[in-house]
């Protein structure tokens, strides 16, 4: 069966979100969760229709739009914990939204996500800045001479 003008339109802006969402954006960026939106706003119409897609084709659609949801939530929350743990609770889709991809789009950014969440955390544990410079408050701590000396010649006997 031939996919309808609202299927096209919705596998169209599911793509770009998936493309939005992997990109690094600015936070004050707002497209993308006006798109979220009216992915929402299609998928529910899509439902609605008397010749809709199968059942398996509406849950795939559903599980990326509600992924992207929860990655859009999950940002605006303050910690960096706090968006990693959420992030472990999304649930990417199964199938590529198109021909043309091998993985799932959304399984990328999911990866994407959590690694900058670490990341996120890392430097929070650390004391560093985005730039991986220390930050002024941290005293800076030097090795111990003596205590490398004995390593070193433990190391070599």
């Amino acid at each position: 069966m031939a996919a309808s003008r609202l299927e096209l339109n919705l596998v169209r802006l599911l793509c770009r979100c998936e493309v939005m969402a992997a990109e690094k954006r600015d936070p004050d960026e707002w497209r993308l969760e006006k798109y979220v939106g009216a992915l929402e706003d299609m998928l529910q119409a899509l439902k609605a229709q008397a010749s809709k897609p199968a059942s398996e084709v509406i849950n795939e659609y559903s599980r990326k739009v509600d992924f992207l949801k929860g990655m859009l939530q999950a940002e605006k929350l303050t910690s960096s914990s706090e968006k990693a743990l959420a992030n472990q609770f999304l649930a990417p889709g199964r199938v590529p939204t198109t021909a043309r991809e091998r993985i799932p789009a959304t399984k990328t950014v999911h990866l994407q996500s959590r690694a900058r969440y670490t990341n996120e955390m890392r430097d929070e544990l650390l004391g560093t800045d985005s730039a991986g410079e220390p930050e002024l408050d941290v005293r800076k701590r030097t090795p111990c001479h003596t205590h490398s000396r004995w390593l070193t010649r433990t190391w070599k006997s």
